[in-house]
């Protein structure tokens, strides 16, 4: 397990240049806005590389596992990891070769779903990347779910569902990840990383709207209020709160 951990941390950093290695596909900036110009809900390019820091971390938590075998807290954690490394490293090739569709879905729903159950697992008290490395996931991805989601019914009717006006429709992808870090912060299970997380999903939004649509920018900005006062009310409720 120690070696197939590490293996597929590393394997993060080389699937982005899949293209430029192979000839094959393309970046994954171009695939997903092939159909057109980013939805309004779409981040600012700049706060993808959240995924850096992320990468970083799940790499030192792989090398230090391969070197300690033995350590309890890195084995809880071992099959998840190894898991949402897998699932991280399909999307971004899959993206890549076969641009946006429908297998990004459950893609990144076993991303998402084997950082939680990952999540559940590491030890607050013990290696302290473990917190930060699954708070950071869990956060973005509490945001690219929604995003994901609704971005592959947008392609997949060809255009916004339900007659819906982009900035209507840019608000349905909004609140449900805000719902989501709101239940993830009053069930106790969000920390400062996972909240930074999703601030940061939020105000990427906020910023690719500067010049677009004002709505969804104002509506970014909104919802940044509810998920930093949950997450304060829920510290001084529980000061150990990891």
């Amino acid at each position: 397990m120690p070696r197939l951990v590490l293996t597929l941390a590393i394997a993060q950093f080389i699937a982005p240049f899949f293209p430029r290695l192979t000839g094959i596909g393309g970046e994954i900036g171009a695939r997903t806005t092939e159909a057109g110009l980013p939805a309004p809900e779409t981040p600012a390019g700049y706060a993808f590389g959240i995924w850096f820091p992320i990468f970083v971390l799940g790499l030192v938590y792989a090398v230090r596992y391969w070197r300690d075998p033995a350590n309890e807290s890195y084995r809880r954690v071992a099959p998840y990891a190894a898991a949402m490394f897998a699932f991280g490293t399909l999307w971004m090739l899959w993206t890549q070769v076969m641009g946006s569709g429908l297998m990004q879905l459950p893609l990144i729903f076993g991303m998402f779903a084997s950082t939680l159950l990952g999540w559940r697992h590491v030890d607050a008290r013990g290696d302290k990347a473990l917190p930060i490395l699954f708070g950071l996931q869990a956060g973005w991805l509490s945001a690219a779910v929604c995003l994901n989601t609704t971005s592959w019914l947008r392609n997949f009717v060809g255009a916004t569902p339900f007659g819906l006006s982009p900035e209507i429709y840019a608000l349905a992808t909004l609140l449900p990840a805000a719902a989501i870090a709101l239940v993830a912060i009053f069930s106790r299970r969000a920390n400062i990383w996972y909240v930074v997380a999703m601030v940061w999903a939020l105000a990427g939004i906020a910023v690719a709207n500067i010049n677009g649509e004002r709505f969804v920018l104002i509506a970014a900005l909104v919802l940044m209020a509810p998920v930093l006062a949950a997450f304060s009310v829920r510290t001084k409720r529980v000061p150990a709160a990891r």
